[in-house]
């Protein structure tokens, strides 16, 4: 597996469905190409460099061939679904990364914002912050090749109910031959809104050691702080 994908769960890594993003995969890569092709004709106006430009082009069009592959009857297998949906979650993922910062940028006119799909702040609702509290992960399931994870707050272990303010779980995962403690050595994995989330590995990291850590995220991409590492061998 390779965890860089991105966001909560019909499939690994779903956008919840009252996100800005659409939860379809056909509506969610039309609007991706909606806010990549305004992004391209004109990054200047987005306070973006061309390689900016250019990094988000590239991810929208990866999860295009994904998306077509995987909805091609000779070509759709278990296969070509899972890198679907880790290409949404790469494009997602960035996408929101510069959605966010153009969202609150106060130089980008709400035109301009509007055009690629990106609601301009609302000055009239009251911040939210990011949780204080920190995610609880459990690997809840071990089968060969998958893991299966659930989550809980640190202020609440028993429900499975999120903190207020926290959008969704920021999921992030490292495979290795040891176990890690330091969540910057992870990639991200995906975005999560619902328990339980299933984790697919490779043939190749059979054996291995895989560790998860967690943050909450608000709605305007605010993290609160990491979850403690939680780690298990993968089941060959």
């Amino acid at each position: 597996m390779d965890p860089g994908g991105s966001p909560t769960h019909t499939f690994i890594g779903v956008i919840v469905s009252n996100d800005y993003i659409p939860a379809e995969d056909g509506k969610t890569l039309t609007f991706l190409e909606t806010f990549e092709q305004g992004i391209a004709a004109d990054p200047a106006a987005y306070q973006l460099s061309i390689s900016d430009s250019a990094s988000i082009t590239n991810a929208v069009n990866i999860f295009a061939a994904a998306y077509a592959d995987s909805q091609d009857p000779a070509e759709r297998t278990a296969v070509t679904v899972n890198l679907k949906d880790e290409a949404r979650n790469s494009a997602v993922a960035i996408c929101r990364q510069y959605a966010t910062a153009i969202k609150f940028n106060a130089g980008i006119s709400n035109a301009l914002k509007i055009a690629i799909g990106v609601k301009p702040v609302n000055t009239s609702r009251q911040p939210i912050v990011a949780p204080s509290t920190s995610p609880l992960l459990n690997v809840i399931g071990a089968t060969p090749g998958a893991q299966t994870i659930r989550y809980a707050d640190s202020n609440t272990p028993e429900s499975g109910a999120k903190p207020f303010g926290a959008l969704q779980l920021q999921l992030f995962v490292a495979v290795g031959a040891a176990p890690i403690g330091d969540p910057e050595l992870a990639k991200f994995y995906g975005a999560f809104t619902r328990n339980p989330v299933g984790i697919p590995f490779d043939f190749a990291d059979d054996g291995k050691m895989a560790t998860y850590f967690g943050r909450w995220s608000t709605r305007k991409g605010e993290v609160g702080p990491w979850s403690l590492p939680v780690s298990m061998r993968i089941a060959a």
